[in-house]
């Protein structure tokens, strides 16, 4: 989801463990995400989409609602990761070299994170382009 890993197009944070986790979605131009932690042991979030929420599920991971009202479902993986159900298909994490987590798309794109000078994450996204994330004073993440 990982030191602060895992929607940027669906945006879903979640807290797990005492650690953030961003799921990271190909989009096109860029995301402003501003995240915090929510009374219920996840997260919420909000981008110029709307606002979405997090909360932990039986099976480990988390369920995520979205701004357009789509779900999804989360639960921990064989690779030391997490498989994430959404309405487009599953998305499959693994641990990398950086401490921090790769992601691989139902259309095969993948999605690397890396420690960032901030003390976030940066993700490199399948056009090149890079999505920036830094902790905030609220507990959660902002995501450029």
């Amino acid at each position: 989801m990982a030191k602060r890993d895992e929607p940027i197009a669906q945006l879903a944070t979640r807290r797990r463990s005492g650690r953030q986790r961003i799921l990271v979605s190909p989009s096109p131009g860029s995301a402003q995400v501003s995240c915090h932690p929510n009374i219920f042991g996840g997260q919420d979030c909000t981008s110029p989409e709307g606002h979405s929420s997090s909360t932990p599920n039986v099976f480990g991971g988390y369920d995520t609602t979205f701004p357009d009202g789509s779900r999804s479902s989360s639960h921990p993986n064989i690779f030391g990761g997490e498989d994430t159900t959404t309405p487009k298909g599953t998305i499959e994490s693994k641990p990398n070299i950086f401490g921090r987590k790769d992601y691989r798309h139902p259309s095969g794109d993948r999605i690397e994170s890396r420690p960032n000078i901030f003390g976030g994450r940066d993700y490199r996204q399948p056009n090149g382009g890079i999505v920036s994330c830094r902790p905030n004073i609220f507990g959660g993440e902002d995501c450029r």
